[in-house]
């Protein structure tokens, strides 16, 4: 699959009580609507070996460890207003790396399922990009699920760094080396309507705390692409 996380997926989660395994307040923001799809997609895994990348304070490792292997991908060094002291989530063991950076520390066809939520847009460059889908292929057991929700900002008219990431995050799901899992957008990267997004007082408050992207903030939409595929 490659889309856009629509306001369709999170209602039928919302519908569905999916919701109620991972948080227990009523706030909303574009992370609420990307943790509801990707636990949509793995709220009924068991017996699996399963990796978050950049994971921190997960949300969605506590509920999953219940009944898999968890794992969380995570140096724990303040990126990017990450957490900068190790946390320990219940039933979850830590692996202190960057996927990408091919340490060595990332065990290879180890896992059933790797995810990430809001974290793929942090990799600064098209070439870590690359290395960060291949060291996580290598990293799957062969059948393993491939998932990932992406923020995006999106105008009238993108410019040619959102283009090319927008890219490359679909040669993620049409690579002939993965399956995808439903369908994959063909259309231009442009907003629609039934696009969940983030609510412009989130986006306010972030600009309060960095000021990074705080013109795009004023002008473009914050919305996520939503990636999964199984390794061939």
């Amino acid at each position: 699959m490659f889309d856009f996380i629509r306001k369709s997926m999170i209602f039928d989660a919302w519908g569905a009580g999916h919701h109620t395994a991972i948080t227990k307040d009523n706030a909303y923001h574009l992370k609420t609507a990307q943790d509801l799809v990707v636990w949509t997609f793995l709220r009924k895994l068991k017996g699996q070996t399963i990796a978050e990348i950049g994971g921190g304070a997960s949300r969605i490792l506590p509920a999953l460890a219940k009944h898999n292997d968890c794992y969380n991908i995570e140096k724990f060094q303040g990126a990017d207003g990450g957490p900068s002291a190790e946390i320990v989530v219940p039933g979850t063991k830590n692996i202190l790396a960057f996927l990408g950076e091919k340490s060595g520390g990332v065990p290879e066809a180890f896992f059933d399922t790797i995810f990430s939520v809001s974290v793929v847009e942090h990799v600064p460059t098209v070439e870590g990009l690359t290395s960060f889908f291949e060291e996580g292929l290598a990293s799957l057991k062969p059948g393993g699920l491939w998932l990932h929700a992406i923020d995006l900002y999106v105008t009238d008219n993108p410019s040619p760094y959102w283009r090319e990431r927008f890219e490359v995050y679909r040669g993620w799901a049409t690579d002939k080396r993965v399956t995808p899992v439903g369908r994959v957008f063909a259309g231009p990267l442009r907003f629609s309507t039934n696009m969940a997004s983030n609510p412009d007082s989130t986006m306010f408050q972030w600009s309060q705390v960095s000021s990074n992207h705080n013109a795009l903030r004023r002008d473009a939409q914050s919305v996520s692409v939503f990636v999964a595929a199984r390794k061939s």
